[in-house]
């Protein structure tokens, strides 16, 4: 019997706009293939990021970054110059029909806002 454990181990990440993010996805599902997906707040939409290895062009490699610790099947997603459109929440997921996923949220803080707002939910 085949258990997938998908573990997101940040679940909010407050930044400053400008800034850098990065999620860390823990699966112990080696031989499936991942996708990080970003649900915009304010659209709606939901943008696949990362698919079965490749960064797509809505996160290209001037933004983005995925690394792959085989050791540890973490999946690491760092955004760049984190921007207030990039607020949202994150999946990492497993690509396929019987998809298990995790969910992170990211919180965009333009300079001057306090990161208080972690606290508030």
């Amino acid at each position: 019997m085949f258990v997938c454990v998908i573990v997101v181990t940040t679940r909010k990440v407050a930044v400053i706009s400008g800034s850098a993010a990065t999620f860390n996805c823990t699966i112990n599902a080696p031989k499936y293939d991942v996708c990080w997906t970003h649900k915009n707040v304010l659209s709606r939409n939901h943008n696949d990021l990362y698919v079965k290895g490749e960064l797509t062009p809505l996160c290209d490699h001037n933004r983005c970054n995925v690394i792959f610790d085989n050791e540890k099947n973490r999946y690491l997603l760092t955004i760049r110059s984190v921007q207030p459109y990039d607020a949202g929440f994150y999946f990492c997921r497993i690509c396929d029909e019987f998809s298990y996923d995790q969910v992170a949220e990211l919180i965009v803080l333009q300079t001057g806002q306090s990161s208080y707002l972690l606290h508030s939910n």
